[in-house]
C-alpha cells in the first residue's frame, strides 16, 4: 500500500503542476469526458481481472480429501526429517524459526568443515574451503539476523533470503568434493554432504514459503482490488455525470474543475496503483527465487551469489 499511495501522490501533484502551468488545464468538457470513459472502461477490467484471480487463488485451494491428505502427509514428512537431521523434538512451526532453525544448523555443520580440514597440507584446498565457508558463514549469520526482527511475516523470511542463488553453494559443495576427493578426510566428505543437504532443505522451504506468501498476496490484492474500484467507479462515474450535465442552470462545475478534476483523476487511477504495486513486489519476490537448488538461471545485473 505504501507504493500505492506513493505513486498516487505523484500522478496529484504532477496533474496539478501541470495544470497550473497550463499544459493540461480544462478548456473542453468532451476531453474531460472522453478521458473518465476510459477510466471507467479500465477500472472495469481490473475488476474483473480481480474476480478471476480470486477464483484461481480458490481453485488451488479448494481439494479433495486425497488431494489435502498427500498435501499434509508431504508437509509432515520434510518437517520430521529436517527435525530428524537438526537434532530436534519438535520443528518450529513458523517460517522465520523454521529457516533460521536450518541456518544455524548449516552454519553449524560448516564450523565442522572448517575443523575437519584444519590439518589438511594442501594450500589449494584450504583456500577453496575458507573462501567456501567464509561466504557461507557470512549468509547465514545475515539472514538469522534478518529473520531475528519481532512479528515477522512470510514475506520478510522471503525479503531476507531475495539475493541469494542457492544453485552456487550447491554446486560448489561438489566442485570442492570432485577436485579434493583424495586430499579430503572423510570427516570433510561427510561435512559437504550435510551441507549439500541442507542447502536443499533451505532452498525447498523457501520455495514452499514463496507458494504460501503468493497464495495470500494474491487473494488479499483480489480483495482490496474490490475495496479500492468499487468507491473508484462510483465517483468517476458521478464525475462523468456532473460534465455531462455541467450546462444546466444549477451546475457550479465550470468554476470547480480546475480544483475537482486532478482529485477525480487520481481517484480513477487507485486501482491502477494497487495493482503496480502488488505486482512490483510479486514480480520481485517470483524474479530472485526462481532459481531451485539444481539450476541456476542468467542474471542481467551479474550472477547472484550468497
Amino acid at each position: 500500500m505504501v507504493v500505492a499511495s506513493l505513486l498516487l501522490l505523484v500522478i496529484w501533484v504532477a496533474y496539478t503542476a501541470l495544470a497550473l502551468v497550463g499544459f493540461t488545464a480544462v478548456q473542453n468538457l468532451g476531453v474531460v469526458s472522453s478521458a473518465l470513459s476510459a477510466l471507467v472502461s479500465g477500472n472495469l477490467t481490473l475488476i474483473t481481472v480481480a474476480v478471476s484471480i480470486n477464483q484461481l487463488v480458490l481453485s488451488r485451494e479448494l481439494q479433495g480429501i486425497g488431494g489435502l491428505t498427500r498435501t499434509a502427509e508431504q508437509i509432515s514428512e520434510f518437517r520430521e526429517r529436517v527435525r530428524e537431521a537438526v537434532g530436534r523434538e519438535v520443528a518450529p512451526e513458523t517460517p522465520a524459526e523454521f529457516l533460521s532453525l536450518l541456518l544455524r544448523s548449516t552454519r553449524a555443520e560448516v564450523e565442522q568443515l572448517e575443523e575437519a580440514i584444519a590439518d589438511v597440507d594442501d594450500d589449494d584446498l584450504r583456500a577453496d574451503v575458507d573462501e567456501f565457508v567464509t561466504r557461507l558463514k557470512a549468509h547465514t549469520d545475515r539472514v538469522v539476523g534478518l529473520l531475528r526482527k519481532p512479528d515477522i511475516g512470510v514475506f520478510g523470511v522471503l525479503a531476507a533470503t531475495l539475493s541469494t542463488n542457492y544453485a552456487h553453494e550447491l554446486n560448489e559443495t561438489r566442485r570442492i568434493e570432485a577436485r579434493y576427493r583424495d586430499q579430503l578426510p572423510n570427516a570433510a566428505v561427510d561435512s559437504l554432504d550435510t551441507i549439500a543437504r541442507r542447502i536443499k532443505d533451505i532452498d525447498i522451504a523457501r520455495q514452499y514459503f514463496k507458494t504460501m506468501y503468493m497464495q495470500k498476496e494474491l487473494s488479499y490484492f483480489s480483495r482490496l482490488l474490490l475495496y479500492v474500484g468499487v468507491p473508484a467507479e462510483f465517483i468517476t462515474v458521478a464525475m462523468l455525470i456532473a460534465v455531462s450535465n455541467s450546462g444546466g442552470p444549477m451546475s457550479g462545475l465550470p468554476t470547480t474543475l480546475p480544483v475537482v478534476t486532478p482529485v477525480v483523476i487520481t481517484v480513477a487511477f487507485a486501482p491502477l496503483a494497487v495493482l503496480f504495486s502488488f505486482i512490483v513486489r510479486i514480480a520481485t519476490v517470483a524474479y530472485n527465487t526462481i532459481s531451485p537448488t539444481q539450476f541456476t538461471t542468467p542474471d542481467p545485473g551479474g550472477t547472484r551469489r550468497s
